[in-house]
């Protein structure tokens, strides 16, 4: 399913180019058009569709936590500071140092940034949905 949200982000933004496209040509021969909408809309879908696949894909770690056994790297976090992750559209500074929990069977990989301001706080990178060696923070969970 979140795949299938991928397609639908990747057709929002190829329809938004697409109109963009139109909207300049009209604006360059001076014929009225409805272009301008139609990228208005595929913005606004794509922003939508990014908030729905960051849930699942939240939705889906969490369940994936609970299942497992945790192995780690560097530190210890208990199941439930990892199961309780925050979604955010901020920006994040993070140190460079990465911490790496595997979790067991399914040998799904999720890794962690300490927050640059606040020591407590760790982003959370799942690699199970990594395009070309980029991983998108799903959220932060708090180390209590």
């Amino acid at each position: 399913m979140i795949y299938i949200v991928q397609l639908i982000i990747t057709l929002l933004i190829i329809s938004f180019f697409v109109f963009s496209i139109i909207e300049i040509y009209c604006e360059i021969v001076k014929k009225s058009s409805w272009a301008f909408l139609g990228m208005l809309i595929s913005l606004i879908l794509f922003f939508l569709m990014i908030t729905v696949r960051n849930h699942m894909v939240k939705n889906e770690l969490v369940k994936n936590i609970n299942a497992s056994k945790i192995e780690q790297k560097n530190s210890l976090f208990s199941k439930r500071e990892l199961s309780d992750i925050h979604l955010v559209s901020e920006k994040m500074r993070v140190i460079d140092k990465d911490i790496y929990v595997v979790l067991m069977p399914q040998k799904d990989t999720l890794y962690m940034n300490q927050d640059f301001n606040n020591k407590n706080k760790f982003w959370i990178h799942y690699k199970k949905y990594e395009i070309l060696k980029f991983t998108a923070p799903v959220g932060y969970i708090i180390k209590n």
